[in-house]
């Protein structure tokens, strides 16, 4: 079955449905999809991943053991 005729088998489907969890369930994956995360974020939260993302490239990274290392004495309880 080519694209055009599964989509077409599949409006049919859904307008002889009445299942309202399966067609809300649809419409959310159709929601889902169509959503770009980065455009959702604040500008100041997109530039801050840009620059880790620089540092990273340029090899201005810590190792997880430097981080913990540096910072154990706020982790004790």
């Amino acid at each position: 079955m080519n694209l055009a005729a599964t989509k077409i088998e599949l409006a049919k489907q859904l307008l002889n449905t009445n299942n309202a969890a399966l067609i809300n369930h649809i419409k959310a994956l159709f929601e889902t999809q169509n959503v770009d995360l980065w455009d959702e974020m604040p500008e100041d939260v997109r530039k801050s991943v840009e620059r880790g993302l620089k540092q990273s490239e340029s090899g201005e990274t810590k190792s997880h053991e430097q981080v913990m290392k540096k910072y154990k004495k706020w982790l004790k309880k």
